[in-house]
């Protein structure tokens, strides 16, 4: 049985220490995003709009890193998602993964909650992938669009500020 969170749970930004356990995580969850190297961690968290932890009692249950418009970012997804917006006001959600032992703990809905502000919001998630399209509509994501590239179907999600 996973464990439950702890009271002293708490939202903070990633440092160094934390990237070791990032790209761990981010591993063990190549089913919903891609690969990921400690000097990439290390790379989007600088370029990073937003590069946050959820800390549960010093055990890492989750992170997020979203990107501002303009940066020199090498991915499809990140430029097909530049070519989307006409404006520079939005944000690109560029991973956000939850640890096995958090997972349906309301883990990721709070690092949401965290990202969630005034611009609207850009992300993609594989076709395959049933629950995080589920999670995303339930969010109010919406789909704008797909890009199919090296065998996969990444469907193109925006969410507008409320």
């Amino acid at each position: 049985m996973s464990p439950v969170l702890t009271k002293t749970t708490t939202i903070r930004p990633i440092t160094d220490d934390d990237l070791d356990t990032i790209v761990d995580l981010n591993q063990d969850a190549l089913e919903g995003v891609g690969p990921l190297d400690r000097a990439k961690a290390a790379t989007l968290v600088t370029m990073a709009d937003q590069a946050l932890v959820m800390d549960d009692d010093g055990d890492i249950a989750g992170f997020v890193i979203t990107l501002p418009p303009g940066v020199d970012y090498d991915s499809s997804r990140y430029r097909w998602f530049d070519g989307y917006f006409d404006t520079d006001d939005y944000v690109y959600l560029d991973r956000i993964v939850v640890s096995a032992d958090h997972r349906r703990k309301g883990v990721a809905s709070r690092l949401y909650e965290a990202i969630e502000r005034d611009k609207p919001i850009g992300l993609e998630v594989y076709d395959h992938n049933e629950g995080s399209l589920a999670f995303h509509a339930g969010r109010g994501f919406r789909e704008v669009g797909v890009l199919a590239e090296n065998g996969l179907v990444n469907v193109m999600m925006v969410r507008l500020p409320a």
